[in-house]
């Protein structure tokens, strides 16, 4: 059975044809097929228009969000209801072309977990819209080891198996290629068609490109943490003896803090013959880094044996940062590290302003390491937030509607 998911949010104008045109290009694949829709809390008619649409079309599932709740909310409850063992994810405003399904499917068959799609004649907005994805893929396709170049296209071919073990929250599907590799998917992709937008108005602009940056170094960290690669477990490697012998293999997060502050350490070290500030701030540093990590691993150990969360620390980063750490504490560690910056210029004798040069002896190293703690502090939440995410949800369904021999129910 194939499943097409599509998430829409006032799209009221767009649904309908795009529906048609699923179903044209399902009937020729000839396999049994479901479409479901996911109204992420429409304020417009998209609602009462995929609801009539329902009614005459026996493969059409509508799910019906009580709020919106985001992009990557829709699509996970997509690939939560679908049925289907193959699943094709599109938007909802007619730029993904659903003739290019049987390509994706094709590629699918032949062996691979997940075809992405690639737009690359894009009918965006250059400047403010082209020319950042085109960045931003550069840099995700660098940092995560998985060079796709259009990690922003929602066309893409899964097998249900594997895109159901990846949990999706907090705007992680732009991030979906990158996400599979800890399932250890096998991903392509192919060039698609798109379309310029005719009804409605696109929901992204530039203020996303800083959340995107914040997301690109927590979710390297995370596939870091939670990948297992067939080098790392190579016996011959020195790393893997050296971890047996220091740490316990199977906690990742702990070796990860600890690789982290051993720099700090060293530092704290060299720096310590003259007992100042910046000695003991490396060393206080590198000894809070192993706290965290230590903390971190026991979080993502009790969420590996519950089926809820548990613990203070889990629910303040899951429910007081919407399980997006980083993003609360990312530009906090920024700005701390831009102002020990300056306190550290202010110091230099050639700096004129000769009352800050003693403050700032004593800030920068203070501020410095303060920055990179809680970005740190950040990185680790995101571990914390993402080994629970399979204990939450971030929607709540409010109405599902299936056709039935006595027209539309409600679930």
């Amino acid at each position: 059975m194939l499943s097409i998911v599509v998430p829409v949010y006032n799209e009221e104008d767009n649904v309908r044809p795009l529906f048609e045109k699923i179903q044209a290009v399902c009937e020729k694949i000839g396999d049994a097929y479901e479409v479901v829709f996911i109204d992420d809390g429409s304020e417009d008619a998209t609602f009462n228009v995929l609801s009539d649409l329902c009614k005459q079309e026996p493969e059409l599932v509508v799910i019906r969000f009580e709020k919106n709740a985001g992009q990557t909310a829709a699509m996970a409850a997509g690939f939560e209801f679908a049925r289907g063992e193959r699943i094709v994810s599109m938007d909802g405003d007619l730029q993904n072309d659903p003739i290019d399904m049987p390509r994706l499917l094709e590629k699918l068959d032949a062996g691979y977990d997940l075809v992405c799609g690639w737009r690359k004649e894009r009918q965006d907005k250059f400047l403010t819209r082209r020319v950042p994805s085109i960045i931003a893929n550069w840099i995700i396709g660098k940092v995560t080891g998985v060079p796709i170049h259009d990690n922003g296209c929602s066309l893409k071919a899964y097998r249900a198996s594997v895109i159901k073990q990846v949990p999706l929250y907090g705007e992680m599907h732009r991030f979906i290629p990158a996400m599979t590799t800890i399932v250890g998917a096998r991903i392509t992709e192919l060039v698609v068609s798109h379309h310029p937008r005719r009804f409605g108005k696109s929901k992204y602009g530039l203020g996303r490109i800083w959340r995107v940056m914040l997301d690109i170094i927590a979710f390297k960290f995370i596939i870091s943490v939670f990948t297992t690669s067939a080098k790392s477990q190579n016996p011959k490697r020195l790393w893997h003896r050296l971890s047996h012998i220091l740490f316990n293999p199977k906690q990742r997060a702990f070796r990860a803090a600890a690789v982290l502050s051993l720099p700090f350490f060293v530092l704290g070290r060299i720096l310590f013959a003259g007992a100042n500030v910046a000695a003991l701030s490396c060393l206080g540093l590198a000894i809070a880094l192993l706290i965290i990590g230590g903390l971190t691993e026991n979080k993502i150990q009790q969420a590996n044996q519950t089926s809820s969360v548990s613990g203070k620390l889990a629910r303040f980063f899951i429910f007081g940062c919407k399980r997006r750490p980083m993003r609360f504490f990312g530009p906090i560690g920024v700005m701390s590290l831009i102002l020990g910056g300056f306190f550290l210029i202010v110091q230099m004798d050639a700096f004129p302003l000769e009352g800050l040069s003693t403050i700032g002896h004593n800030l920068s190293p203070i501020l410095i390491t303060t920055s990179i703690l809680v970005f740190c502090f950040g990185l680790f939440g995101e571990l914390i937030a993402f080994a629970n995410a399979k204990h939450v949800k971030d929607y709540t369904v409010k109405t599902i509607l299936r056709a039935n021999n006595e027209g539309v129910r409600s679930e």
